[in-house]
């Protein structure tokens, strides 16, 4: 019985680190690519940043237009 919540403690463990390291590296990743946007895409389109973020906006209307 010892041995089998030696276990049990030791795989909750193993997949708690397992866990975190996960969250850390899913958390760097989007700062990162959210920086790299920011820095090298969104600098190259100024006016993107100044249009509304709704999902009816002229070009979408034109575009469904045809």
């Amino acid at each position: 019985m010892r041995d089998a919540a030696l276990l049990a403690v030791w795989i909750i463990g193993l997949f708690t680190l397992i866990g975190g390291v996960m969250a850390a590296v899913v958390r760097f990743v989007n700062k990162d690519t959210s920086a790299y946007d920011k820095q090298l895409t969104w600098a190259h389109f100024p006016q993107a940043q100044d249009r509304p973020h709704e999902g009816t906006s002229e070009t979408v209307q034109e575009d469904r237009r045809g």
